[in-house]
């Protein structure tokens, strides 16, 4: 993808530069209701005592629920808020459930950021860092731009020598090193790879505990002969994939995951299983063209859709049938293996993977939490592996994934209760981002407008400055 990169570049720079986006992203392009306002006639969602709470007003400054009492509890004249300009909004009956978020997503230009919110993902973390994303994720902040707030995953720290967009090391030294510049840059959490050998792994760990810097593991696995004790403490381990490639050994042995499992518990890291990404390419491989045909190619950034068509994409829609159904086979066993961690009490994160294999940002997350399902978890239990159990990995449990006074304004409206049917939170009635309450017809606007206001040109520039 580097060399691809580079000749993409020299071609395109011969042209003139594409004109400036059509139509900004910022906030006052559509303009939300960002004045605060008081949301009455609502069923909450209770994600962790697994509830709904009825018949419930809620009250939103400054990007902050600051109350939530019952329908009764405030007359048709709101008298308790006579010196407040707040905004009255009947919520006629609908459901509040919280922002979901999701822990694994690869995102290299801004549209990605209006295409995730408008399909609920209030919070992404994203998984292979650039220098840009900082930026992009100091301007949501700001409320400069329009889309999830994010956390920033280090360039992958790995083993290999020339590969696009991570960091080799093969030492101790240099895996120190490559921790501290890391946070120093100002990134939120380390990625580390699978294949990065015992001492590189052993100081990774260790230098994060040092710095308080969090750690993300490709693979829930250690490496060499550390056990996977040592890695207690981290912020995740990503890819039940892995297990099926690590410790078994590419071998469908169910036996063997009694041990496996009981080992990952004990170090009460949360584990991303990423199935959706394996289906995409199931599907890629089995399907082969009808399922491109239904994939929303638009969501997926310019330059990455033409590296991966020529790549990821084209090698599965070349997959062999004895392919494809080692595949549809492999998919079953990692639904199988998300069961028996789920069962085990392990804490799931949703996790889509989303910006790979043309996989779709917001509606990967969705296809996830399906998957979620299929893998035996209730709604409720689904629901919590897109709120409150990244909001605790994350260490920010008590800003979001839960709908509550002096936690952030991050919330879903929907018409009909998302726990009979968790497709309903895919296309939102509305979406309270930080406060800003964006309806429907606002978030088709805002997807609309992200999409149109891609340039080429700067994406070329932020994965080049990231060479």
């Amino acid at each position: 993808m580097k060399y691809f990169i580079v000749i993409l570049l020299i071609c395109t720079a011969s042209c003139s530069a594409p004109n400036s986006a059509k139509v900004s992203t910022k906030r006052t392009q559509p303009a939300a209701l960002t004045s605060g306002f008081v949301l009455s006639n609502v069923h909450i969602v209770d994600v962790e005592k697994q509830i709904i709470h009825r018949d419930k007003t809620v009250s939103v400054e400054n990007g902050v629920i600051t109350d939530i009492t019952g329908i009764n509890d405030v007359s048709n004249e709101l008298p308790r808020y006579p010196k407040t300009e707040l905004t009255y909004i009947d919520g006629n009956g609908g459901y509040l459930t919280p922002g979901l978020i999701d822990m694994h997503v690869h995102i290299y230009e801004k549209a990605s950021y209006a295409l995730t919110l408008s399909h609920g993902v209030t919070h992404v973390r994203i998984m292979n860092g650039v220098a840009e994303q900082l930026i992009w994720r100091e301007q949501v902040n700001a409320g400069d731009l329009i889309g999830s707030t994010s956390t920033v995953s280090s360039p992958i720290i790995s083993a290999y020598e020339d590969a696009y967009l991570q960091h080799s090391v093969t030492t101790a030294a240099q895996a120190r090193e490559a921790v501290r510049a890391y946070h120093r840059q100002g990134y939120d959490v380390i990625k580390a790879y699978g294949n990065l050998n015992q001492q590189a792994l052993a100081a990774i760990v260790e230098e994060g505990q040092k710095l308080n810097m969090p750690i993300a593991k490709h693979g829930p696995h250690a490496s060499g002969t550390m056990s996977v004790s040592a890695l207690t403490g981290l912020q995740s381990f990503e890819h039940v994939e892995d297990i099926y490639q690590g410790p078994l050994n590419h071998q469908f042995d169910a036996d063997q995951l009694p041990e496996i499992i009981a080992e990952l518990k004990a170090t009460e890291v949360a584990i991303t299983p990423t199935l959706n990404i394996f289906q995409q390419l199931t599907k890629l491989s089995s399907d082969k063209q009808d399922h491109l045909s239904k994939t929303s190619q638009h969501y997926t950034s310019d330059i990455i859709s033409l590296e991966t068509k020529n790549n990821q994409v084209k090698r599965w829609l070349n997959a062999s049938d004895d392919m494809a159904a080692h595949n549809r086979k492999t998919l079953n066993f990692l639904i199988s293996i998300t069961k028996k961690l789920h069962q085990s009490g392990v804490s799931l994160l949703v996790g889509s993977d989303s910006g790979v294999l043309l996989s779709p940002h917001g509606i990967a997350t969705h296809n996830e939490m399906q998957l979620l399902q299929q893998a035996g978890l209730t709604s409720y239990e689904v629901l919590q592996a897109a709120t409150i159990n990244p909001a605790k990995a994350l260490n920010m449990a008590n800003e979001i994934g839960t709908i509550a006074p002096k936690y952030r304004a991050d919330f879903i409206y929907s018409k009909s209760n998302p726990i009979e049917d968790l497709s309903v939170l895919q296309e939102p009635d509305a979406v309270v981002k930080s406060g800003n309450w964006y309806s429907q017809q606002q978030l088709q606007q805002i997807r609309n407008q992200a999409i149109e206001s891609r340039s080429m040109w700067q994406e070329f520039w932020v994965l080049f400055d990231a060479l």
